[in-house]
């Protein structure tokens, strides 16, 4: 059953394509970077078009739009007794006001793609339009910052569609499951507001990728439809970090392993605090919607992911295709259910930059939400 997983060798190319001194900015964050004392000059690294010259200029429109939670009664119900009581109580905050920092997702839109209309309203332009729903990955830290205002309108342009943008609330004073809660409540706010479905692509980034997948898990849970095909970018499914990967490239990969014994960890981080044993914690991280690859996968949509062949995340990135492609081969549509394209040379950094990089990530995007 192999042959049903298409995957694509693409040669890369060297980081001298990066602006003069990124590459030695980003290795030393890679390497040295302590989470809680740097963790906000992360949004610092260059991103614009001006300081990277492989981003060619991209025009469009982008606001930030802040929206209610419109669930008139409390939608979970999972088997998970600690992740209920959490949810439920986030739940409970917000119907009555008082959950910290609300909801908001940035709406952005390239003016390359030629749409009418409001480009900027949350509801649809057309009965059938599809739209991307974009979650970033920043260690579960950073959802949102102004310097991506680049990366929305470059997806709009390249995947020739709207792109939405959760900006949920993690890291240090918001544990597991706040970002959870603020994708899915992002989710049910698209389709309040007319989105169907199959209307709608999910696109994550590295943790992003993690959020993703687990925001997929959770529909399952909660027996609500899914939605028309995901794509998973160096995508963190596995927060136990127990893939060879994890050491065999860990000196060609800018993203450091920090042990889950580390009260620095970004699974740490990103759970909250506990008094979990170190065993328990590792334990702990199994969950599903902690560590999707461990999920149903049953219940997943469409899915096409790409990885760096010198990423830690390579070994469970390939796992989690495998798995796929084992349970469910194919969609009823007869279309293969996952597509893994690799990159040699490239690890978490690199895969992403570079013009003729980026060239080579995008075109394979496009052609997979076209078929949906």
């Amino acid at each position: 059953m192999e042959n049903l997983i298409r995957v694509d060798v693409l040669p890369g190319v060297g980081d001298t394509e990066m602006a003069e001194g990124e590459n030695e900015l980003v290795i030393h964050l890679g390497h040295t970077i302590d989470y809680v004392a740097e963790a906000h000059k992360m949004a610092k690294i260059p991103m614009d078009e001006h300081q990277q010259p492989e981003i060619p200029e991209t025009v469009g429109q982008y606001r930030i739009l802040r929206h209610e939670m419109v669930s008139s009664e409390m939608p979970y119900n999972i088997d998970d007794a600690d992740t209920q009581s959490k949810l439920a109580e986030l739940y409970r905050l917000d119907k009555n006001g008082e959950l910290k920092h609300g909801h908001s997702m940035v709406i952005a839109c390239s003016a390359d793609i030629g749409l009418d209309g409001d480009v900027l309203a949350d509801s649809p332009l057309s009965a059938n339009e599809q739209i991307v729903m974009f979650i970033n990955g920043g260690g579960f830290i950073i959802s949102d910052t102004p310097e991506l205002k680049w990366l929305y309108l470059r997806i709009s342009k390249e995947l020739g569609r709207r792109v939405f943008v959760p900006r949920y609330n993690s890291g240090f004073e918001h544990p597991f499951p706040r970002a959870l809660y603020d994708i899915h409540v992002a989710y049910l706010y698209l389709l309040d507001r007319g989105f169907r479905p199959e209307q709608i692509i999910v696109y994550g980034l590295s943790a992003g990728g993690n959020l993703a997948l687990s925001c997929l898990l959770l529909l399952d849970m909660l027996k609500e439809s899914t939605v028309a095909g995901c794509i998973l970018m160096s995508p963190y499914l596995d927060l136990t970090m127990s893939s060879d990967s994890w050491h065999r490239n860990k000196d060609k990969c800018v993203l450091p392993r920090v042990p889950n014994t580390n009260a620095h960890s970004l699974p740490r981080l990103y759970y909250g605090p506990t008094d979990m044993s170190d065993v328990e914690f590792e334990k702990r991280l199994l969950y599903p919607l902690l560590s999707p690859l461990f999920g149903n996968i049953k219940c997943l949509p469409r899915i096409q992911v790409h990885v760096g062949e010198h990423e830690v995340l390579l070994d469970e990135a390939v796992e989690f295709v495998k798995l796929v492609e084992q349970v469910n081969p194919l969609q009823n549509n007869g279309l293969a259910s996952v597509e893994l394209l690799t990159y040699p040379e490239k690890n978490h950094y690199s895969l992403f930059r570079g013009k003729t990089q980026i060239d080579k990530v995008y075109p394979p995007m496009r052609r997979f939400c076209d078929t949906l």
